[in-house]
């Protein structure tokens, strides 16, 4: 069952968006670190939404990680710590389940020393294991832990998000 179709979907890119602008407005540059993939493709969405509302640059990072077993591998960094000291970050990915993957997504920047570190998912689950909380969201759905979220994204803007 689609939960929300692309029209939608650019309509919450624009959403979080005007929300990080409010939030940043004094800042120059803000790094938009999506978890690979589909994180990353969010974070170039919201980098695309923020061109049309502000002046603030965005560089896009990504994080390599294992999302099922993340401790069995190395989580990985594009950025050397240097390259995000004192600059506003925002951790990027598609869903939110537990909060697992983006707890252990945080733990590559804490040595970054960065200004300030937030989250930004296009869809928040409300099954919170780790505590991380979401700064930015497109949806927050309260669904059974049975309920399988998927973001389908393709090229150009053809996105959906679907609840099996």
């Amino acid at each position: 069952m689609i939960i929300l179709n692309k029209d939608q979907i650019r309509q919450k890119f624009k959403r979080m968006a005007i929300e990080m602008v409010e939030r940043h407005a004094d800042e120059n540059e803000l790094v938009l670190i999506g978890i690979l993939d589909k994180g990353t493709n969010v974070a170039n969405q919201l980098k695309t939404a923020l061109k049309e509302l502000s002046s603030i640059q965005c560089s896009i990072g990504q994080i390599r990680m294992n999302k099922k077993d993340p401790v069995s591998e190395l989580v990985e960094l594009n950025f050397k710590p240097a390259q995000l000291l004192n600059k506003s970050v925002i951790l990027v990915d598609d869903v939110s389940n537990s909060g697992r993957t983006l707890f252990y997504a945080l733990g590559c920047l804490m040595n970054a020393k960065p200004k300030s570190i937030e989250t930004a998912v296009l869809v928040e689950r409300m099954h919170k294991r780790f505590p991380v909380g979401i700064s930015y969201y497109g949806m927050r759905l309260a669904t059974t832990l049975k309920d399988h979220i998927e973001v389908q994204t393709s090229s150009g803007e053809d996105w959906t998000v679907d609840l099996h």
